[in-house]
């Protein structure tokens, strides 16, 4: 099957999305997306009776005064915003398990969350383009310079898209280790491409859902700093309805070293440390979730597993359109300003849609 669409893009996660969005106006586009859902990163999980009774799997915080693209996007979308709460001691734990309650001002004083979760903004962001414009279960396996084409298996089938350019929306490691290049690209781009981790690859979040906020009774905040593990930091994750409530964890074991763990062991390792912290109460879960993005085959590769859970540093020199401009990177890993960060899947995004106007 063969399709011509002015724009083809690579990627719904949100820079994707949104690039969509805006040009669907006025250009023929069509998202092409290799998993069976948009939001890649982005994803909430709703786990009471309402829609806005959910806990974010991936990124969480954002900072209004400091994300103008972002804020701005979430007003026209008409989504709500609710501050993160930081209300009473921190805990510090450190190496030598001595644990100290302390007051002081939380890092996420300024913090605020989207109601019913971040999956909130790419439900908005689809719902405004038409069905036609998406397919999911479209993996990219090869994109031609000339003539300008993408070649990909939609549930199987193959499928050929020539366009007027194309985005690749998609961290740089995933688009080199799974989709081949023709012709292939310069050793100083590959290289480049390489070094340029993937945000939140090797992250895991683990959730822990309660029917009381038994830390706030304690004048806690939820929020914690571990050197001893192995969660390594604690935030409260409840929603803004408190129909339940939660602790969202980072898991600071090692990728490599969490694969070989049984789900069940890491959980009973987590909750042992949670005891130490806050005592019997931490044990009356009544959910727990985990997900850890460095087993998604769509967001994690060889070359991230090896790498650190810590916020990337990205490349300066890193090019952002090939092909006399008619390969367009976008995504959070490609931002000039604001790389691995929300705020930086829109400023991409913003670059790359210049680039297909003109």
């Amino acid at each position: 099957m063969r399709e011509h669409h002015s724009i083809v893009i690579i990627g719904a996660g949100l820079s994707g999305l949104y690039t969509a969005w805006c040009l669907h106006q006025q250009q023929d586009v069509i998202l092409l997306e290799a998993s069976d859902r948009t939001g890649g990163r982005i994803r909430s999980l709703c786990l009471g009776e309402k829609s806005k009774s959910c806990v974010d799997l991936g990124p969480a915080w954002l900072w209004p005064q400091l994300q103008p693209r972002l804020q701005r996007l979430i007003s026209e979308l008409e989504l709500g915003l609710f501050k993160q709460y930081t209300q009473g001691k921190i805990i510090y734990e450190s190496g030598s398990a001595q644990i100290e309650r302390y007051s002081g001002p939380s890092a996420h004083n300024q913090s605020w969350r989207i109601t019913g979760g971040a999956q909130k903004l790419i439900e908005a962001l689809q719902s405004r383009l038409p069905e036609s414009a998406i397919r999911l279960n479209s993996r990219v396996t090869s994109i031609q310079q000339a003539p300008l084409s993408v070649q990909a298996l939609h549930e199987g089938q193959p499928f050929t898209y020539s366009g007027d350019k194309i985005v690749l929306a998609l961290p740089p490691r995933i688009a080199q280790q799974n989709i081949e290049f023709r012709p292939p690209q310069t050793d100083e781009i590959a290289q480049l491409w390489k070094q340029t981790s993937t945000w939140m690859a090797v992250q895991s979040k683990m959730l822990f859902i309660y029917d009381k906020p038994f830390w706030r009774e304690q004048n806690l905040s939820g929020e914690v700093f571990s050197q001893r593990g192995p969660l390594t930091e604690i935030y409260d994750g409840s929603p803004e309805n408190e129909e339940f409530y939660a602790l969202t964890s980072f898991v600071g074991l090692p990728a490599q070293q969490r694969h070989k763990l049984e789900r069940k062991h890491l959980i009973e390792l987590c909750l042992n440390q949670l005891h130490r912290l806050f005592g019997e109460a931490s044990q009356n879960t009544i959910d727990i979730q985990i997900k850890d993005w460095s087993k998604d085959r769509f967001i994690t590769t060889d070359i991230d597993l090896n790498t650190v859970a810590r916020h990337p540093d990205y490349p300066g020199n890193l090019l952002r359109n090939l092909w006399e401009s008619k390969l367009i990177l976008a995504g959070s890993e490609v931002a000039r300003q604001h790389g691995g960060y929300l705020e930086g899947a829109l400023e991409s995004a913003d670059e790359a849609i210049s680039l297909c106007l003109e």
